[in-house]
């Protein structure tokens, strides 16, 4: 097999600044067998990536979240690089049982030929099961808008027909296939956010490759990860070795200039005394368990307590944990030695007991610490047992300020639908028929659509189908809506005249069936998800639709869509990685409209703090976002 790019592959294009200083140091990056590169979505990622491998000129295997960014990377192959004699044919591949000169493929396909599995391959970016990033991220549990998948678990409601693709590894020797295809080059598209399996899958195929050479893209590097999980993804991808920053893109060109705002809403009345019932109980709580005579004999036993300094390295790898304790000690009265004041570094003074403190010391005794205390199992299990019954403990954390059931009232608040309205009029007022705005939620919410159109009561649920209601019910003159998920589309009824020729130009059939006299129609398309993608796309594109809901796992990642000039995050995502993936939809340039500015719209529910309370969970989620990737926003 040819070993060389020459007359095969030759960039087309113009290469911008940033992207001709990071080719101008390829090599002295490669020096470690690494590239890693860091950037934002929009600015050229790919177009470096495929450089990198020519310049390597060996066969490579490039592997991608999804099966739509892996198409996408042969798209680019072909339309940005591939000579006129090249075959594509001949040289791209996405079946890692054909392997050509290039491969793209995906990390679940490399986990499916690994385990030698049959079965099928869905269109998902692996970030459901993210070890406790994204999947608790999702206050279900599981992430919030994944579908069904050979390595994970079934959500709330899955997104509906996605990409899929049959495949047999039985008999496939991966490892046999990669030394007769001569692969020496291997690409990694945003590899950090996996599943905990693929993840396992792709280290195991990397340490029984030593002499590949590896090129790491990303736009989200793990930045809010634990120092484990950063070590273990440096590990992988060798240390960041360029990070091409937003301002430095806009400036280029490659980014439109854009603005993050985050919003904010009370809860309402209902929410707002659910709340402060919850709080009631938790401080009622807080009480018993200081009063419990049980736990007070077991803190006292702490080893740490009676021999301090043996424990002083201990206390201090964890010291906000040192500290409950003797906020705890000093609270009942238990004596301690006057080494561990000094220790604690606060002059001698400790805060008085509250609800965190006790958090903090119970998740000691009960999870992290037990061995260093003197209890029977039976005296635990009375303190879980007693904690459960209150609602305090979820997944082994003890939660005695804000958990689970919190966090969904905030999240969920009815009072961001109104926040959502508010944000589509401003947008419309200010943009006219040149709005583009999309609104990403988690879920779909397909049985509330026997609502549209009703004189019942709308239940305000964060979800594709309540929020298209919610926004036609507020009878705003001009703005028109639609919804793109994987198993509902909504489009006016006035796009019918369009719509057979354009769904023809991309070889589907479909039919738009009226929801009652609202003025809109599901439209039902035969043909493969990408296709319906694209169809409403378009209609997106020319103003037949100003504002399009959606769910992110369609449309979060790996969706083109330049036209988009406002965005709103209706989501309940956590994380700085997903966040700026999904941001990347609103930044990106368009050439039809070389003046556009983006907005990014951030949600939050603010509950009303009384002193000494602890701070919004809703909020905090979002500023955590923003303190990860300070430099990206």
């Amino acid at each position: 097999m040819n070993t060389g790019y020459e007359g095969i592959l030759q960039f087309r294009g113009k290469w911008r600044d940033y992207q001709e200083r990071v080719l101008l140091h390829a090599q002295q990056y490669l020096k470690d067998g690494k590239i890693h590169i860091v950037a934002a979505p929009g600015s050229g990622k790919t177009t470096l990536g495929i450089e990198l491998i020519r310049r390597l000129g060996a066969p490579c295997l490039i592997f991608s979240p999804s099966i739509t960014i892996r198409q996408q990377w042969l798209m680019r192959i072909q339309e940005g690089f591939l000579t006129e004699e090249a075959d594509p044919q001949e040289i791209l591949s996405n079946n890692l049982k054909q392997m050509k000169q290039m491969t793209a493929t995906t990390y679940q396909a490399l986990y499916s030929a690994m385990k030698r599995e049959q079965g099928t391959l869905e269109e998902d970016s692996g970030e459901a099961a993210e070890e406790d990033a994204a999947a608790s991220e999702a206050v279900d549990g599981v992430d919030a808008a994944d579908s069904k998948v050979a390595a994970g678990g079934v959500t709330e409601e899955a997104d509906g027909e996605k990409e899929t693709e049959q495949v047999d590894y039985r008999d496939f020797d991966i490892f046999k296939a990669v030394k007769e295809a001569g692969i020496t080059t291997i690409c990694l598209d945003e590899a950090h956010h996996l599943r905990s399996e693929w993840w396992k899958a792709l280290e195991t195929f990397l340490d029984k490759l030593p002499d590949v050479k590896i090129i790491a893209l990303t736009a989200t590097p793990p930045y809010d990860s634990t120092p484990a999980q950063w070590k273990r993804y440096i590990d992988m991808c060798g240390p960041i070795d360029e990070e091409i920053f937003t301002p430095e893109l806009v400036k280029e060109g490659s980014l439109c200039p854009h603005q993050d705002y985050v919003y904010f809403n009370w809860p309402t009345r209902e929410e707002e005394a659910y709340v402060r019932e919850h709080q009631k109980r938790m401080q009622m709580q807080v009480q018993k368990m200081m009063a419990d005579e049980t736990l007070r004999r077991i803190v006292s036993s702490h080893q740490g307590l009676m021999h301090p300094e043996e424990y002083s390295e201990r206390f201090l790898d964890k010291p906000e944990y040192f500290t409950a304790l003797l906020v705890y000690c000093q609270a009942k009265g238990i004596p301690f030695s006057g080494y561990l004041r000094k220790l604690i570094g606060t002059k001698g003074k400790l805060p008085g007991m509250d609800a965190h403190w006790m958090e903090v010391l119970l998740q000691g005794v009960l999870y992290e610490d037990r061995e260093s205390y003197t209890m029977m199992e039976a005296e635990r299990e009375s303190l879980l047992q007693e904690l459960k019954e209150a609602g305090a403990i979820y997944r082994n954390k003890v939660a005695l300020r804000d958990n689970e059931a919190i966090k969904k009232v905030l999240m969920k608040s009815q009072g961001k639908m109104e926040s959502i309205h508010t944000i589509v009029q401003a947008e419309y007022e200010a943009l006219g028929n040149d709005l583009r705005l999309l609104v990403l939620c988690d879920y779909i919410k397909k049985d509330k659509l026997p609502e549209i159109g009703s004189k019942d009561t709308l239940v305000t649920e964060l979800g594709a189908v309540p929020i298209f209601e919610y926004l036609r019910r507020q009878n705003m003159t001009g703005i028109r809506l639609g919804v793109l998920s994987g198993t509902v589309i909504i489009v006016p009824m006035a796009v019918e005249a369009k719509l057979p020729e354009l769904l023809a130009q991309y070889g589907c059939s479909g039919t738009l069936n009226p929801l009652g006299d609202t003025g809109y129609g599901q439209l039902m398309i035969k043909g493969k998800s990408t296709h319906t993608v694209a169809v409403v796309t378009e209609l997106f594109r020319q103003g037949e639709i100003h504002t399009l809901i959606g769910t992110k796992s369609l449309l979060g990642e790996g969706w083109d869509a330049p036209c988009i000039n406002s965005l709103i995050l209706a989501t309940y995502v956590g994380s700085f990685m997903l966040s700026n993936q999904m941001r990347g939809r609103a930044i990106r340039t368009d050439r039809e409209q070389p003046d556009k500015t983006g907005n990014i719209w951030h949600l939050a529910c603010i509950f009303p703090k009384e002193r000494g309370q602890q701070s919004n969970t809703d909020a905090e989620a979002i500023m955590k976002c923003w303190n990860a990737g300070l430099n990206h926003f």
